[in-house]
């Protein structure tokens, strides 16, 4: 049996088109159809200074930087919003960066014990105690905890610079039922840099 005569350069070239529009036919969709509408979504908030989309291992990162939050519970809720158009097989995760300054970082480790342990037995009236006489002792200007039936929401200050959290209230529970839809902490997925993971 005799095979037909089969033009290499020709097969080289349909095989290189075919590619080209395979993958770049999806950024152009994935551009069109994702980013460009987040970024729409996240360009109107005063409160973010800057926004990034990365593609990562462990699924899509909206990296967002904040400043001068009023409400932190009701920005999450917007970049959340926002942040479902990035939807995908892996999940989305949301990093926020913000300015905090040693001071910031100091209470913050000192109430983080407090918040676990309010987040383990519903006890958020003494967390709030806590921060308070945190902040008292660091001499912060504002400190706010926001408590709803997903996350808790701290937000300080200390001068010009800013710290905003956003923790998980059950983050094992999701992990245990295998769901990819429940918010749980990624701090060893980014590092040090921490994140939430909304999808």
């Amino acid at each position: 049996m005799k095979l037909p005569d089969v033009n290499i350069k020709l097969v080289a070239a349909s095989l290189a088109v075919a590619l080209v529009l395979l993958f770049g036919g999806n950024a152009v969709f994935r551009m069109t159809s994702v980013s460009i509408p987040v970024e729409r979504l996240l360009r109107p908030m005063a409160e973010i200074k800057s926004h990034s989309i990365e593609e990562t291992p462990y699924g899509t990162v909206l990296d967002i930087e904040l400043a001068d939050v009023t409400d932190l519970s009701e920005t999450f809720r917007k970049v959340a919003l926002a942040a479902a158009r990035l939807a995908g097989r892996d999940g989305v995760w949301i990093r926020i960066r913000d300015s905090r300054d040693a001071a910031l970082r100091d209470v913050y480790y000192r109430l983080h014990f407090s918040l676990q342990e309010a987040i383990a037995t519903g006890s958020f009236g003494e967390m709030e105690r806590r921060a308070e006489q945190a902040a008292s002792e660091a001499d912060l200007a504002d400190v706010s905890i926001v408590v709803d039936s997903d996350y808790v929401y701290v937000a300080m200050s200390h001068g010009a610079s800013q710290l905003y959290e956003v923790v998980p209230r059950r983050p094992y529970e999701a992990a245990a039922l295998g769901a990819t839809s429940v918010a749980r902490s990624a701090a060893r997925s980014f590092g040090s840099e921490g994140g939430v993971r909304i999808w």
